[in-house]
């Protein structure tokens, strides 16, 4: 049986490499720019662009249904308040502000994505 110190060698590694992927995950999380706008498509195809900076609530019929998504913007931050599918997950996957971050609703086809100013000059009229 192995003492203590026989592991010492292990621990270290396991804690460098435990800081590494720390260090690694942080970079990915301060590299994301702040988001500008909220591009919302249904089932591929573009049904709005919103501004974060202005505060709304928006509701997105389903195909199959008079109900639908209930988003709402606010305070520089978008999430999904309600929902009519029944896991609800676009729901759980809380507030997004980063450019990059989506909200998904499957059962329904909607795809909320938080950009950047730039990649929404394109989209705007």
């Amino acid at each position: 049986m192995k003492k203590i110190g026989e592991y010492r060698k292990d621990l270290i590694l396991i804690l460098v490499l435990l800081a590494g992927a720390g260090l690694i995950a942080g970079a990915f999380a301060l590299a994301k720019k702040p988001g500008a706008f909220v591009r919302v498509e249904q089932n591929g195809q573009l049904l709005a662009v919103y501004p974060l900076a202005e505060d709304r609530r928006e509701v997105f019929p389903a195909e199959e249904a008079a109900e639908g998504n209930v988003l709402v913007i606010s305070g520089g931050a978008v999430h999904m308040e309600s929902a009519s599918c029944p896991d609800r997950l676009c729901v759980k996957q809380g507030e997004k502000s980063r450019a990059g971050d989506t909200i998904i609703c499957l059962p329904h086809k909607l795809a909320v994505t938080v950009i950047s100013r730039e990649e929404a000059e394109g989209l705007l009229p």
